[in-house]
């Protein structure tokens, strides 16, 4: 019996360093290969850039920098209206935000974790859509012959972080809502407002202001319109923004109609 537990005593004292030792070189090789992971992301990130500053032509952070504080960052239609961010009704920035973006305000700046992501998913959502949508419109503003297939990934990727790094979130959101295309030939929310509702942008309602959001993703209207602005209805109503009063009532009314006709390009 003491023999028995003797052998059994000197198997375990036996097994411990191997354990041990297998330990320590798992321990090891998952190091080893996180620090290879990190060297390649990094290499990654450093070709990126060098390849969309010499062979794309993507905009620096200091031509990013020179661009204007205020007014259109990337005008593409000249003589469109411009409307500063304050001066735009804090529901249609509340609810564009609650909507597109909830964490724009918040959330750090693209570095390479976010960076890569956006090149693997391609289109930079869901937490970067309006950096993403204002990428787009100063890319083909700033550099038109800029990118084409795969190299569009590489250069908005680039760009994209360099836009937040250089510009505040306020900009951004300020170009998102001045620049953006939003049907009938209107970009930015004022033109857009008298497009598509025949008044001025500080007299929308909130099923409106709804349906001026939804433009933002579906500029042409369309027999879902209704469906649309009731999604958006939702989302402000979820964010605190209206109540359960306000949204039932925006539900119920019809479709505003469209007044105006298109103005050319």
């Amino acid at each position: 019996m003491n023999r028995n537990a003797s052998d059994g005593t000197n198997l375990l004292t036996m097994q411990r360093p191997r354990t041990r030792r297998f330990l320590i070189l798992l321990g090891t090789s998952i190091l080893a290969v996180l620090s290879l992971a990190v060297a390649l992301l990094l290499y990654v990130e450093a070709y990126a850039i060098w390849y969309a500053e010499y062979h794309l032509g993507v905009p620096t952070e200091a031509e990013i920098a020179a661009l204007p504080a205020t007014g259109h960052l990337c005008p593409l239609e000249a003589g469109s209206p411009y409307v500063a961010l304050a001066d735009m009704p804090l529901l249609l920035r509340q609810a564009v935000i609650a909507s597109t973006g909830p964490d724009f305000q918040t959330r750090p700046n693209l570095f390479l974790p976010a960076m890569a992501a956006a090149i693997i998913k391609g289109d930079g959502r869901p937490d970067t859509r309006i950096t993403f949508a204002v990428t787009r419109h100063c890319l083909h503003v700033r550099a038109p012959d800029c990118c084409r297939g795969l190299d569009w990934h590489i250069g908005s990727t680039v760009f994209m972080g360099r836009l937040e790094r250089t510009l505040s979130r306020e900009r951004i959101l300020d170009a998102y809502l001045n620049d953006s295309y939003l049907g009938r030939n209107a970009y930015g929310v004022a033109a857009a407002a008298t497009a598509h509702f025949g008044k001025p942008l500080a007299d929308l309602d909130i099923g409106e202001v709804a349906l001026l959001i939804a433009r933002f993703q579906m500029p042409r209207p369309s027999e879902r319109d209704s469906e649309r602005r009731n999604f958006f209805l939702d989302k402000m109503l979820a964010a605190g923004l209206i109540d359960h009063a306000q949204a039932t009532a925006a539900r119920a009314a019809p479709l505003p109609a469209i007044y105006g006709a298109p103005r050319n390009p």
